[in-house]
Formats: C-alpha cells, structure tokens, sequence
C-alpha cells in the first residue's frame, strides 16, 4: 500500500493551514494532515482534494469525528504532517473496525497485497470485474466501499466467490443485499487484495456467531498465548491500548500471522509493527482478549449478482416530512418500543434517517411491516404509506 509524506513534523505555529489546503487541492490529494499535540491527535482527511471528516483522537484512542469545517490549529506547541495515501487506507481510519466478534473479517481491512488499487465505480462494469478476479484466480477478497463507508467483501478461493461479508454485519445472501442497497456508481469504489491460504481460512470464518470470546482474565499476552497452544486453538489473540490494536491469530495452537492497527491504520512497516508491538504488550491500561474461532476449511462457492443503483436512484432522497410520518406511523402502531426498533432496523440496514433516499425507502418499508404483530395494524401501517405516496411502496 503506497504511502507518501510530503512534510513531516513541521512546528504546527509556523503552519500556514491555507496554504496547505490549496496545495492539496491543486495536486489532488487523498491522504490526510495530522497534528500531535501532547493530549491528542487531530487529522483533516482528504479524498482527491477535497477535505472529508475532521477526526481528534484522544491520549486513550477516543476519537470524535466531525465535518473538515470544524478542523482548526489549535494555539498550543503540536507538529503537523502530511502524508498522500490510497483511498482504502483512509476508509480503513475512518470506519476504525477492531472488534472481531462485531466486525468480523472487516476487522482486518485493508490487509493483503494490493492487486488493485482502488478505482471509482463510475469507470468500471462490477460484473466484470467480478470475471476478471475469478479469470484471475484471485485468492483473497474484492473490496467495495465509498470514501466514508465499508460497504462489504467478496472473498475468493482460487477465483470462485466463497463468502460475502457487508458493513451491517451481514453475510452471503444478506449481504448481497445489503451491498446491493448501498452500491452507486459514482460514490463507490473497488479494489481487490490477494491473501496467504492459511489466512483466507481466517476471513472466511470470522462471522458473527462463530467468534466467541474465552470467559477468563489475562494480565499478559503471554498468558493468552500460552492458553491457545496449550490447547491447541484455532483462535485470535488481541492486544490494545491506546488505539493500538495488535491481532495474533493462530491455527491449531501454531501463530499464523500478526496483524497491527494504529489509530486505525494498517501497520506494513516491518521496524515499526515491531516496535508498535511491543509497545501496547507493555502499556500498563492494556487489554488482552481471547476470541476463538471455529475455522472453516471446506470453502463452497457462494452466488453473487450485484445490481448497482443508478446514481439518480440513489441521490434521490426522501423528503423529510415524509420520514417523519413514516417513522410515527410506525411507532403509533407499536407503542414506546417502536422507536427502538426504528433506530435498530435503521442501523442494522446501513441507512441514515437524515438521507434515505427512494431506493432505501422502499427496501426499509418490508422490514418496518413485518415488525409490527397484529395483521390488521400491519395493513393500516402500508395503506397510510400508500395514502401519503404510492410509490414509496
């Protein structure tokens, strides 16, 4: 994964932010600006020169993201770089995936060789490209994301999609769908990533329901590592503190591969992964958990059919008053807890209240129905849909 710094650790005082902006805008820059102060660190992400979120992490690896608009130098001694980046890398920072139980194989994104760089959908027939890494026998995964969301991977074994994983959790058929919701031509872009055999098995299996956590307490790694051979495990062993994150992951009681994040970037340099882990195996307020994995060695392949929103379909969003009704027709029908259950499905689905579009409406109205017990309240529920606009259905 390509990385480049264009200046590192200029006194932020002597910074001239503007300038900065109009250089990266001129070049068309994706990467991002990081300040150190001694409590925190700040990033102004960008995507092909234009600024994306605002991130400040704290000394603890609590972050806050927010619009580039709220960025700012703050009036005190820090050190500013400034470093071009892929696109992968940046939503691997942004979508800070790192609990494996939670995330599953997005866990581990964007780790692999790099086989293809990331390429707007916008250029691209998905179809084929999904032809090209089957013709390719692409061991590894087809990724597809946009500049702020994960949206899923296509895992390969020997060129046949064996797996497919989405950025709700979701897998297989699910997934697909979800993928299939979320996917716009141009917001969305692709890469692919070759694996090691052994770690294939490992993507594969990491689903949610077979990762579980092992029920004791380890003071050190060292503990837990000596609990998987012991044992012989199939199992991942996780080392954090301070937005450090260090997977060991094991086959049969044997370590297969150690994989590092910091503050959500992958870690490829060889001198500072070392460093790093030895780092957060030694910071007092570490955590060190156990989760173990049932490794499936018998890969089937799976059916994947992608149907991409047009980008009309997709940018043409919901009026908000018309959400409004939706969502209180669904509450009225289900009392208190059905605020619970909108925000759940809202979330389980990928989709954010503040911008559903048609596409996503109509995909949410199934799920909003079938929730609601009684028939009768059910079909007034889609008759009041209906009523207020026919084609929401």
């Amino acid at each position: 994964m390509l990385k480049r710094v264009v200046f590192k650790d200029l006194d932020v005082n002597a910074l001239n932010l503007q300038s900065v902006l109009e250089e990266v805008s001129r070049r068309n820059i994706t990467g991002y600006l990081k300040i150190v102060y001694w409590d925190s660190e700040d990033y102004l992400t960008f995507v092909e020169g234009d600024p994306s979120k605002a991130v400040s992490i704290s000394v603890d690896g609590k972050r806050l993201i927010g619009d580039p608009g709220s960025f700012s130098v703050k009036g005190k001694e820090g050190t500013a770089t400034l470093v071009e980046t892929t696109l992968d890398d940046l939503v691997g920072f942004l979508e800070y995936r790192h609990q494996p139980e939670r995330d599953g194989p997005l866990t581990l994104f964007p780790y692999g060789t790099l086989t293809q760089e990331p390429v707007s959908l916008s250029f691209l027939n998905l179809d084929r490209e999904m032809t090209i890494a089957s013709r390719s026998h692409l061991t590894g995964y087809v990724a597809l994301y946009t500049p702020e969301d994960l949206i899923g991977l296509v895992v390969f074994n020997g060129g046949q999609p064996v797996a497919v994983f989405s950025g709700n959790g979701s897998r297989n058929e699910e997934a697909v769908v979800y993928i299939n919701m979320n996917l716009v031509p141009r917001k969305s872009y692709i890469s692919m990533y070759a694996v090691e055999p052994e770690m294939l098995s490992f993507l594969v299996s990491m689903h949610r329901g077979n990762i579980h956590p092992v029920d004791s307490v380890f003071m050190t790694y060292q503990e837990a590592e000596n609990l998987v051979v012991r044992e012989r495990k199939d199992a991942i062993v996780l080392v954090e503190s301070g937005g450090l994150f260090r997977y060991d992951l094991f086959f049969r009681g044997q370590k297969v591969e150690r994989i590092l994040k910091e503050k959500g970037f992958l870690v490829e340099d060889e001198d500072q992964k070392n460093r790093l882990s030895v780092k957060v195996e030694n910071m007092p307020d570490r955590k060190v958990k156990v989760y173990e994995i049932t490794i499936e060695e018998r890969m089937e392949p799976v059916e994947v059919t992608f149907e991409t929103l047009s980008v009309q379909e997709a940018e043409d969003e919901v009026p908000s008053d018309l959400i409004d009704t939706v969502r209180s027709e669904f509450i009225r029908k289900l009392g208190p807890v059905g605020r619970v259950l909108w925000e759940r499905i809202l979330n389980d689905m990928g989709f954010r209240e503040g911008s559903l579009t048609k596409a996503q409406i109509k995909a949410l109205i199934p799920r909003l129905r079938d929730e609601i017990p009684d028939e009768d309240a059910r079909r007034e529920f889609i008759e009041k849909i209906r009523e207020i606009s026919p084609d929401m259905i």
